[in-house]
């Protein structure tokens, strides 16, 4: 079975072209293809995210390396705890799409995005993982725990861009904020909050199933009339992983 990552990993319908068994073998062709002590992962908000989230710290744990769970983030925290400590990220993520897709999306170490040649690598790893033979990994202590990071990296993701506009301030502005029902319905509110800006913030109670949902950044008819109807300095609308 041959699977090829698009411009931000793999991508399909859950379950059905994004099964378990793909993510098992892609968190075990992360692990072996960047070796690195431990691998963090963050997911959004979809039904299927603690599902496929599992699947993948099972393949990096038993590649003998530790799966750190972030829960609920961004995808730029994801890439900012790959970058500060210099490990292999993974968000699981289908972006804009509706809930019933997901993906996987790799960081190599240090934050960036695969080149051509790693992804060329990650690839034939994955291939050769979903052969129908067993591919046994590290045994007793060698084999990789899985690690609840208990939201220390989102908490450290805030941090890192509040102080990125230190000394500029957003005091006196009133902001709509659409949080797509995702992955930053509730670091975006607090970021914004801490800055000083007041505050309506719209979908931002993700059930599994609304991600993107008549909201976000591909949908954004009630942003505008809110920001109408609320006298409003401005719109804000992240998609369903606040990548943009």
């Amino acid at each position: 079975m041959h699977i090829r990552f698009g411009t931000d990993g793999v991508r399909g319908e859950a379950n059905s072209a994004l099964t378990v068994e793909t993510a098992l073998a892609l968190g075990r062709a992360a692990a072996r293809v960047f070796p690195t002590s431990r691998v963090v992962i963050g997911r959004d908000t979809r039904r299927s995210g603690p599902m496929l989230e599992l699947a993948v710290a099972a393949g990096v744990c038993a590649e003998g390396a530790d799966a750190v769970l972030l829960g609920v983030v961004p995808t730029p925290a994801v890439a900012a705890v790959s970058a500060q400590e210099k490990i292999t990220g993974v968000m699981i993520s289908a972006s804009h799409n509706p809930f019933y897709d997901n993906g996987i999306k790799l960081f190599a170490p240090g934050g960036r995005k695969l080149s051509d040649a790693e992804q060329a690598q990650v690839e034939a790893a994955l291939e050769d993982l979903l052969q129908p033979v067993p591919h046994p990994g590290p045994v007793r202590e060698l084999v990789g725990r899985v690690i609840q990071d208990d939201a220390q990296a989102g908490e450290a993701y805030l941090d890192s861009v509040a102080a990125a506009i230190e000394g500029r301030t957003l005091q006196g502005l009133k902001v709509v904020l659409d949080c797509a029902n995702g992955s930053n319905f509730e670091f975006g509110p607090l970021l914004l909050e801490r800055l000083g800006v007041e505050l309506c913030v719209l979908a931002n109670s993700p059930d599994g199933l609304n991600i993107n949902h008549e909201c976000g950044s591909t949908s954004i008819a009630a942003l505008s009339e809110r920001v109408l109807a609320e006298g409003a300095d401005l719109g804000i609308a992240f998609d369903g992983d606040a990548d943009r």
